[in-house]
């Protein structure tokens, strides 16, 4: 797909539509198979580490877990990379993307040692907390071993947002799919020990995925400097002399967004640790559903990414209608999807439970029971998580970041963490309740969202 795939010729009606939704999927699908990819490597991660036993699976799974939600919220910054370079396409300025992105890999470097730093040393953390010693050391051995990955990660982060702009989403895909069979050998061979190599059990998967990491960044680098039609970027970004002005447009519109992602991110986690209080079945349940609902999710994701593209695209080339129908299109792509799969939930949750584990089993009956209550509420909210998601990345389309992190910080907290709290503990609904409380939040921020997309785009038409 070249650079002008993403901007469709203007016009009205149901032509103009269908170019548009031509457009959108050409970005999307792309973006959706690569967060697919993404996730293949840390179900990879897992697999590999399952045969060292329970114990190291559950070090290594809250290492890894801490590690992704620390990074992707830094992601959040980067990803301001994606709809500044793609409004200066749409302008026609490729000199101005190609300074985006060196200022988006200027920025990854600079804020991967603070953020280094902190998670190495999150052990100590878990050691204040009265975590079990012994279990803190796992952890900490994991954390300092995937931590090299940090540049890495921030940096394909900026590659992966740039690559996207420019409509060049496809490379990316096809980088993440070839690093899932890489992640796997380098984890056979280090958590085990093949090649002369001693085994390193958990910290040999950390390793593992720092190393994928970084073959994830390299594979975009090299790509990004051989393809032909990148060479007037190539060029810019070689030229220093805008770095910090473009560093700071990329700070002003990236920081809501990675506070946007923490918030998100955060409630999602604390209802992690509240399910826990409810028991060992509670909370094996939910991190089944939220698997299963995380994976689902990862297509309107794409298709989020999309929009960011696609408005501020539009935007650049100064149609303010074409950019309003490139969201209403990502919207409506995002709900359709969401909205099979909540059909899919609906009809065959226990299907969806044994792929996970064995319904017959005795021991897996509680478990069992409570994982198909919460995947009829997952049904339920599958379609306020995807327009919530894709009128966020419409909205960063339009620059509009600020706004969506205070509403996200109403809905997702004063809303939903609080109604889950309430529907579970003193209403006593448990577990079940503690995921409407979820569910009313995801509505929540998808309904606010929403109003402040179309006010966004009453506000450019004027």
């Amino acid at each position: 797909m070249n650079a002008e795939a993403v901007q469709p010729a203007p016009g009205r009606g149901r032509h103009a539509v269908m170019r548009e939704v031509a457009a959108t999927l050409a970005v999307a699908a792309p973006l959706a198979a690569a967060n697919v990819a993404q996730m293949a490597l840390g179900f990879t991660d897992t697999v590999m580490v399952g045969y060292l036993g329970g114990r190291a699976l559950a070090a290594a799974g809250l290492g890894a877990g801490l590690y992704f939600m620390v990074v992707v919220v830094f992601q959040g910054v980067l990803s301001a990379v994606s709809p500044l370079a793609a409004r200066a396409v749409g302008a026609g300025e490729r000199r101005v993307a190609g300074e985006v992105l060196a200022a988006g890999l200027a920025l990854a470097a600079l804020l991967a040692l603070p953020i280094g730093l902190g998670i190495a040393n999150v052990d100590r953390l878990l050691r204040l907390m009265h975590y079990e010693p012994a279990l803190a050391d796992q952890v900490g051995g994991f954390l300092r071993a995937i931590v090299w990955g940090v540049p890495a990660f921030l940096g394909f982060a900026a590659l992966r947002g740039f690559l996207a702009a420019v409509g060049r989403a496809g490379a990316v895909t096809v980088v993440l799919l070839a690093c899932v069979p890489t992640n796997a050998a380098l984890n056979g061979i280090l958590v085990f020990g093949h090649f002369g190599m001693p085994p390193l059990g958990i910290v040999g998967s950390g390793y593992a995925s720092a190393l994928t990491q970084w073959a994830m960044l390299l594979g975009t680098i090299c790509y990004a400097l051989v393809a032909p039609r990148l060479g007037e970027y190539r060029a810019a970004a070689r030229q220093w002399a805008n770095l910090w002005r473009q560093g700071r447009r990329i700070l002003h519109l990236g920081l809501p967004i990675a506070g946007l992602f923490a918030l998100e991110v955060g409630v999602f986690t604390t209802a992690s640790v509240l399910m826990g209080l409810l028991g060992a079945d509670a909370l094996a349940a939910h991190q089944l559903v939220l698997n299963c609902a995380s994976t689902t999710f990862m297509v309107p994701l794409g298709i989020s990414q999309a929009a960011t593209v696609r408005v501020a695209a539009e935007r650049g080339a100064g149609r303010p209608e074409a950019a309003a129908r490139a969201a209403a299109v990502a919207l409506g792509l995002g709900i359709g999807f969401m909205a099979a799969a909540a059909l899919v939930l609906w009809t065959a949750p226990g299907v969806i439970v044994s792929i996970y584990l064995d319904p017959a089993a005795p021991a897996n009956r509680e478990v069992v029971g409570i994982a198909l209550r919460l995947l009829a509420v997952a049904a339920l909210f599958q379609v306020f998580d995807g327009t919530q998601v894709v009128a966020a990345g419409a909205l960063r389309g339009y620059e509009d970041t600020r706004t969506p992190m205070v509403l996200a910080a109403l809905g997702y907290w004063g809303i939903g963490f609080t109604g889950a709290w309430a529907l579970a503990f003193p209403l006593g609904l448990g577990p079940v309740g503690l995921w409407w409380g979820l569910a009313l939040g995801l509505a929540a921020v998808a309904a606010m969202l929403t109003v402040q997309l179309r006010r966004r785009e009453r506000a450019v038409r004027l």
